[in-house]
């Protein structure tokens, strides 16, 4: 539904939806399958640069993970002062990590190609009468 024209037309649009997620260790097992890093070889490589960014970004540095992209800390919610000498730490209400996709990602996106998956109400819906139908059949 159009919000700023509750009566026009509504237009379906498309959303990417995540099939399942893969943490650390799945990308990690993935890495041992197709290398000879071992799963300690991987995750401690992983965990070590983990570290090592976080503490380049602290001190103001921008993190380049190649292809994958940069990473940095920005200085969000600020309260401004009038005067410059009047400004200090209290006056920061927090930061984030901004984060720019490499070439590799913008690549990636470029060339992706989309099929119509079932929306998560149509899947709730066939489980629902998958359900009904085993309880019907007197399984369940």
């Amino acid at each position: 539904m159009n919000p700023m024209d509750k009566n026009a037309t509504p237009k379906y649009y498309a959303t990417a939806q995540a099939a399942k997620i893969i943490d650390v260790r799945d990308l990690c097992k993935s890495c041992r399958a197709h290398s000879t890093f071992t799963m300690g070889d991987s995750m401690g490589v992983i965990e070590t640069i983990l570290e090592h960014a976080m503490e380049e970004m602290k001190v103001g540095n921008m993190v380049r993970l190649g292809g994958l992209g940069n990473f940095r800390l920005t200085i969000n919610a600020q309260e401004g002062t009038d005067a410059e000498q009047d400004f200090n730490e209290s006056n920061i209400k927090s930061c984030h990590v901004l984060f720019t996709p490499g070439d590799d990602l913008v690549d990636m996106c470029n060339n992706m190609t989309y099929v119509r998956t079932l929306s998560r109400k149509e899947v709730q819906e066939i489980k629902k009468a998958k359900k009904e139908s085993s309880v019907e059949q007197g399984e369940v």
